[in-house]
């Protein structure tokens, strides 16, 4: 007979053994990462296998009823790190099986272990039994408010109780939110897709918000004056529902209502100073500028600057310091107006979202180290930090009132690869974990090359190979996925800051090559391979000069650049010639990398995106994800004429495209396309410090 629940300190089933005590996940010996309730859901189903543990059973035992938690979006997150962990699939499921509406049911077979011999010996009865049995209670009490303390997913101090107000419910785009000047309401942008936002007003102990009449606007900043700054969309540019990251023309429009005026094209972020002035981050060719007041510099970067914030005093601006664009890892920062910089954090791998708190000596930080699990973070102007708050699911710090109140938004995020064979009709998960983005396709179809920058990904992410028949995938190594070798023998990866470095890793036995970087200083995403298999082009920056082309043999010497700066992408055709795209959406195609101007211009349309050519290089293929559904189109290079190829499927509502991620094999047999999935909820958050 098995041992009970009780006297196991493990459980095993297949290559994986779960570790009660220690609360740890390994397979075949080594560790999985995994989080703690994850796991102790795990738990509470391996203990009982066969047998339907309810909804209701799982919420007892790991969210008590004390216990702050959306507890439906909990669990089902819960559910899906569990079957990432073990690689397990809800629709063929080998260990965790869903009963609908019920519970889950774990379904692997556990291997028997022998129950521990009890001791027979009778222990001597001690001369004071009654301090003993004493102290057996007291041990017990302490024993089970330390478990019930590490259950809570609140983690803040321990004099402290908040309390949570749901203010939104399961919006697919959350983008800035603030309080009003006298703190009874909140205006957000939202959305049911990202480039289309609106803006709203609601007032806090009331039920349901209101639409202000902000037309193709986000929200950036609330001022002490009960303006809005908002973000319009500019006609040569996409605008983001988060205000950030793609830029528009600044506005400024009263809370009550009224048309806006506007103010500054190419703006990217903005924040009322206390005074009633705005602080203004847009690009300036390659780089990015955080001015205050317009036109007076205080700060500039090849990265990016996100969510700018005045201190309370109105004194100094903190902000996130990204060094990729469309990457959110980083560092928070500070600058004074005389544009003395200091950065006070250390490096996170995601950042959402600062303030400052009510007395201006700290800044709070939405972050994580790995992945995207973000908690809520404090830094004084020391540098000392501190950890505020952790609940299921990543956080994004909007906004903290005066009064000390703060509004986080809960997100809910994911990355996904869909994959469609020859001859196929309905496109198959290709996903590994849960921040999974395909970069490129083996010409046969065969194989899809990878990046996941998950919860278990690490600070540098990670590179697979992985057949696209379904089988495990080969984790190769570290970095950011670019592209495969035409001979299949070597995938490029780029090192993400603070290493910044291109990698070779092999796609079977080998060692690892790091090319020399020269003058680069940074690079952007997307290198590529030339057909002969000895050299990659790739987009980066050096001093003085804004994002270009550069060309590199991957046998030795340094790269050198061949286009004019402005560039965000190359795509290499079967016959060699680089198609290099500029900011603008201007295409240049160079036949040889030794021209000094490109041999023919294009001008794609407003979110289009090159994902690869056909096997005769007359045709190239767009994807575009600006509008919904997301399509793939034909593109002749000789005439310019445009061809819709592909609509691309996606998984049900709460879906959407990432354009930088769509492959297409050169016979146009099969491709691999990233979609995301998510939500995002805000809450007003009371109690916290």
């Amino acid at each position: 007979m098995g041992a009970s629940s009780l006297d196991r300190t493990s459980i095993r089933f297949g290559a994986y053994e779960l570790d009660l005590q220690g609360g740890v996940l390994r397979k075949d010996g080594v560790r999985i990462r995994c989080q703690e309730q994850p796991l102790q859901v795990l738990a509470a189903l391996a203990e009982r296998p066969g047998e339907l543990v309810t909804r209701e059973e799982l919420r007892r035992r790991v969210w008590p009823q004390d216990t702050f938690v959306d507890f439906d979006h909990a669990l089902n997150t819960a559910i899906k790190k569990i079957r990432a962990a073990l690689n397990d699939d809800a629709d063929a499921p080998r260990y965790i099986e869903t009963v609908p509406r019920r519970g889950y049911r774990f379904v692997a077979p556990i291997e028997q272990e022998a129950a521990l011999a009890p001791v027979l010996t009778p222990p001597a009865r001690p001369k004071h039994h009654w301090l003993l049995a004493l102290a057996g209670v007291a041990v017990a009490v302490v024993a089970l408010l330390g478990f019930t303390w590490r259950l809570a997913p609140w983690q803040g101090e321990a004099s402290t109780s908040p309390e949570f107000q749901r203010l939104t419910f399961d919006l697919p785009e959350l983008g800035a939110a603030r309080f009003t000047p006298d703190g009874a309401s909140v205006v957000y942008s939202a959305g049911w897709h990202v480039h289309i936002p609106s803006i709203y007003s609601q007032r806090l102990g009331t039920p349901g918000p209101q639409q202000l009449g902000v037309k193709n606007s986000a929200l950036l900043s609330v001022s002490p004056q009960a303006e809005l700054a908002v973000l319009g969309k500019n006609p040569n540019s996409q605008l983001d529902i988060t205000g950030e990251g793609f830029g528009g023309t600044l506005a400024r429009v009263p809370l009550g209502g009224g048309a806006p005026r506007e103010l500054l094209p190419g703006a990217e972020a903005a924040d009322w100073s206390p005074s009633g002035q705005l602080a203004v981050v847009r690009r300036v060719g390659a780089k990015m500028r955080l001015e205050f007041p317009a036109g007076n510099v205080l700060y500039e970067t090849l990265g990016c600057i996100s969510t700018p914030r005045f201190s309370p005093r109105g004194d100094a601006i903190a902000f996130l310091d990204q060094p990729i664009v469309g990457d959110d890892r980083g560092s928070v920062a500070i600058v004074d107006l005389n544009g003395k910089k200091r950065t006070l954090s250390g490096f996170w791998e995601s950042l959402r979202g600062l303030a400052w708190n009510p007395r201006g000596d700290e800044v709070w930080f939405a972050a994580a180290r790995s992945g995207v699990s973000r908690a809520l973070y404090a830094v004084n102007l020391s540098g000392q930090e501190r950890r505020v708050l952790g609940i299921a699911g990543g956080l994004s710090l909007r906004d903290i009132s005066r009064d000390g109140r703060v509004l986080v938004a809960r997100d809910n995020e994911r990355l996904g690869i869909l994959f469609m064979g020859a001859g196929e009709t309905k496109p198959r998960d290709l996903s590994w974990k849960d921040w999974s983005m395909v970069t490129d396709i083996s010409p046969d179809g065969k194989e899809i090359l990878f990046g996941e920058e998950g919860e278990n990904s690490g600070l540098s992410y990670q590179v697979g190979l992985r057949p696209t028949d379904g089988s495990a995938p080969v984790i190769l190594g570290s970095g950011t996925a670019q592209s495969l070798s035409p001979d299949g023998r070597w995938a490029l990866s780029v090192m993400p800051p603070p290493t910044d470095q291109i990698v070779l890793l092999p796609a079977g036995a080998g060692s690892s090559k790091t090319l020399e970087r020269g003058s680069v200083e940074h690079y952007r995403y997307g290198a590529k391979w030339l057909p002969d298999a000895q050299q990659i082009v790739f987009v980066g920056y050096e001093a003085g000069h804004g994002p270009r082309c550069y060309v590199q043999n991957v046998e030795g010497g340094k790269p050198r650049p061949f286009t004019p700066d402005g560039m965000v992408l190359c795509s290499v055709s079967p016959n060699g010639s680089v198609l290099a795209l500029t900011e603008d959406s201007r295409a240049l195609l160079y036949r040889s990398l030794f021209s000094e101007r490109p041999d023919q211009e294009f001008k794609f349309e407003l979110g289009e995106t090159p994902s690869g050519w056909t096997a005769d290089g007359k045709f190239l293929y767009l994807v575009q994800t600006s509008r919904m559904p997301a399509t793939i189109t034909r593109f002749e290079i000789a005439t310019g004429r445009r061809s819709l190829w592909k609509p691309l499927l996606l998984p049900p509502t709460g879906t959407v495209m990432k354009s930088e991620g769509v492959a297409v094999s050169p016979d146009g047999q099969s491709y691999a396309y990233t979609y995301s999935s998510g939500s995002s909820d805000l809450y007003l958050v009371q109690g916290l410090k």
